[in-house]
């Protein structure tokens, strides 16, 4: 079995770093594993793409967080390699939905030894500056105005930063004007945020659309409609429970083609993708993962 590690030593300031020592030790004495490590992202992504189109690889290990899982997406959907992940990132909200989160690692390394990959959905968004996948959450407005800020924090660590991001922004937010097209269907309304989501959570168990399937083969969309910032502010705890879907302000819709106009940014995995407008879809491809 030719097993592949990439590792993101400053994933969870310093869990990368602590768990990539570990993953080494466990696969000290197997030959037939493959570490690939870069100076840089791009250096790395690309001795991932020589290293698949020179040997066939039984999967992919990612030691680092959902940022890391949402770079070697391309890579993972190209070579149909199946993933197997050790969440060792800030949030790790994709390893939650996979159930290992917290999951002792020598059995998150056993995994692809007594069980095969299961095949996920992949999200797919459309922008100017080309296509991007995605697997759990792509945030707009409000959402990705707490991303960005939470992703530039020097000092504060872990997911409380995303909680702190909330507090600082909530006051000067104010709700974006959008236009929304789902299978064709148009809504245009003023909204704190709209996300699509594949998976069911982000921000480190923020269970903001808890009924989001990564096999049901559509996408659910949540609009909060414009609210006063102490409203928003009380609604948040909500998030984590997962009990926000009951407020009068929170709608559901599903579908398999969504596009977004409006004057904000989009991330998708916490990371950034483009400003709006975006379409997005599920990709007709699929995404083989480990999971407990």
């Amino acid at each position: 079995m030719k097993t592949l590690v990439v590792i993101n030593p400053k994933s969870g300031g310093g869990k990368g770093l602590h768990f990539g020592k570990k993953v080494r030790e466990y696969f000290q004495s197997n030959s037939d594993v493959t570490f690939v490590e870069g100076s840089s992202l791009q250096e790395t992504l690309a001795a991932l793409d020589l290293a698949c189109n020179t040997v066939k690889y039984s999967h992919l290990v990612s030691v680092g967080g959902d940022g890391l899982v949402h770079d070697l997406l391309p890579i993972l959907i190209k070579h149909n390699l199946p993933l197997l992940i050790v969440p060792a990132g800030t949030g790790n909200d994709f390893a939650r939905t996979l159930g290992l989160y917290k999951t002792p690692l020598n059995e998150i390394l056993e995994l692809p030894n007594h069980r095969a990959p299961e095949i996920l959905d992949i999200g797919l968004v459309a922008h100017g500056q080309g296509i991007s996948p995605f697997i759990q959450i792509l945030s707009t407005g409000f959402d990705s105005v707490v991303n960005e800020r939470a992703n530039n924090f020097k000092i504060i660590k872990g997911s409380i930063k995303y909680v702190v991001a909330v507090l600082i922004k909530v006051w000067r937010f104010r709700a974006v004007g959008y236009r929304i097209s789902i299978d064709g269907k148009p809504l245009e309304t003023e909204a704190m945020l709209v996300c699509v989501a594949n998976g069911t959570s982000y921000g480190g168990g923020m269970k903001i659309v808890p009924h989001a399937s990564v096999h049901d083969g559509v996408l659910d969309v949540m609009v909060v409609d414009k609210v006063s910032p102490l409203r928003m502010l009380l609604v948040f705890p909500r998030v984590f429970l997962g009990t926000h879907v009951k407020h009068p302000k929170v709608h559901f819709h599903t579908g398999r083609e969504i596009s977004l106009t409006g004057e904000t940014v989009a991330f998708a995995d916490g990371e950034l993708v483009a400003p709006l407008p975006i379409s997005v879809r599920l990709s007709d491809q699929k995404l083989l993962v480990f999971r407990k």
